[in-house]
């Protein structure tokens, strides 16, 4: 089978298991490399092939992050190619490639004087119900802005401040909020969301029109919000925010595990790396030996 076919098929199984940003990436990669090895047959393609196509793009310049982007999506594609129900190639030529090297990357959480600033600029912009309840939101749940533009109004249990997200995968959880969140959304619900288009009309946060907030809405959202702050902040931030401060409030690593979604528990364990380099900073800032001789 050519090349450009068995990604059709693989795309036709994946779609029901990942969201539709994840099959667009999908698509976009593995037609650049249709385009770099040529439309052959799927069993032509072999390690060699894919070593040097990774070098091509390491070559190019791209980030450790991106090429191992690259090389999971070519492995996942040649695993279902090889699974004994489709049965289309030999084995799996990427897993005699090792992976390129990733550089340990320090989570960059928003302060508490970052907070407090948004927070005072949500009085200041448009929508400021919505934009409040959208940060204390974020800050709370550290979910994703994929999920956060896809929660419900029958998702939210306003009474107990439990949230049903959908994650990667279509893979569904529980979030919390705590009771200022749940204020704050009550409000914004009540007193502050537009009046829903009919196609809609179910989900939690909207556009002025009326229609579901999208990623892209909702990064411009907390990007103006951060301009009229005076400070530098992301979406994603509130999720290391949100990890982070779970952490040093007491919560275990296994529950931070599973309210942020991650499938293993290495990927949470970074969080602790971060809060204990934090920690161990602001110590040493208050035990540091020359501010208190006071030489």
């Amino acid at each position: 089978m050519q090349l450009t076919d068995a990604v059709e098929g693989y795309l036709l199984f994946k779609a029901s298991r990942a969201s539709s940003e994840t099959i667009k990436t999908d698509t976009f990669l593995l037609k650049q490399f249709i385009a770099w090895c040529g439309d052959g047959e799927v069993g032509t393609v072999a390690s060699e092939d894919i070593r040097r196509y990774l070098n091509y793009h390491k070559e190019r310049g791209l980030a450790p992050h991106t090429l191992h982007r690259h090389r999971a999506i070519l492995s996942a594609f040649y695993a279902w190619l090889s699974s004994p129900d489709v049965g289309l190639a030999e084995g799996n030529p990427v897993e005699r490639v090792p992976p390129p090297k990733l550089p340990k990357l320090k989570h960059r959480a928003l302060s508490q004087s970052n907070i407090k600033a948004l927070l005072l600029a949500s009085d200041r912009v448009h929508r400021k119900r919505r934009a409040k309840a959208l940060l204390l939101f974020l800050l709370d749940t550290g979910a994703r802005a994929s999920e956060v533009c896809g929660v419900t109004m029958a998702d939210v249990d306003f009474k107990t401040g439990k949230v049903l997200v959908t994650g990667k995968g279509a893979k569904q959880r529980f979030v919390y909020l705590g009771k200022r969140a749940l204020s704050a959304l009550w409000l914004y619900v009540k007193d502050g969301r537009s009046e829903p288009a009919q196609v809609d009309g179910d989900y939690l946060f909207l556009t002025d029109e009326g229609y579901r907030l999208t990623r892209h809405t909702l990064r411009g959202i907390i990007c103006r919000l951060a301009e009229v702050a005076g400070i530098k902040a992301t979406v994603h931030q509130f999720r290391h925010t949100a990890a982070i401060e779970h952490l040093r409030h007491g919560m275990d690593l296994v529950s931070v595990q599973h309210l942020l979604g991650h499938e293993s528990i290495n990927t949470t364990r970074q969080y602790l790396t971060a809060l204990q380099d934090e920690d161990v900073g602001e110590r040493a800032r208050r035990t540091s030996p020359a501010d208190n001789w006071k030489l």
